[in-house]
């Protein structure tokens, strides 16, 4: 739902959407009566549209997503036969960082903004963390103290 076409990541449509096995109707009761269990796949899966970035659109944007540095997904692609997973697609998330030069962002091929188009200068990026975190807090999405940490890994980060 607008993923942006990001170098290196291919998404080849594969998703493991659940297995629901039925093992006949006692089951409930501790009594298998199907053996091997019926298989079959009845959840739809549903996605959030992203941003011209791939971060979701939907729901709330802590400061990494507010102000971002990469495109932050909730789930990875995986080689298929990983022994991790059978499907080729795992739940754990994965951070895809922007280049920090347009000139490496065109080199590279990459829709996404490089962290020298994004923000002007250190100062700017760390004004954006900030009220991005005191916006949270204030809407007590955010205890202080997490804002205060994102703030001050804001100012430890080269950025730009």
């Amino acid at each position: 739902m607008g993923f942006p076409n990001i170098p290196g990541v291919v998404y080849d449509g594969v998703l493991h959407t659940g297995d629901l096995l039925d093992f006949g109707p006692q089951f409930d009761d501790g009594i298998l009566t199907i053996l091997p269990p019926e298989v079959s796949t009845p959840y739809k899966v549903y996605v959030p549209k992203t941003d011209s970035d791939g971060n979701d659109i939907a729901g709330i944007h802590t400061p990494d997503v507010a102000v971002p540095l990469a495109t932050y997904t909730g789930w990875a692609l995986r080689a298929e036969g990983d022994p991790l997973t059978a499907d080729g697609c795992d739940a754990s998330g994965q951070r895809l960082p922007f280049e920090a030069t347009k000139t490496a962002r065109l080199a590279a091929g990459d829709p996404r903004l490089s962290l020298q188009e994004r923000y002007k200068d250190h100062a700017t990026y760390v004004g954006l963390v900030t009220d991005a975190a005191r916006r949270l807090q204030g809407e007590r999405l955010l205890l202080r103290q997490d804002a205060d940490a994102y703030i001050a890994a804001a100012e430890a980060a080269a950025v730009p």
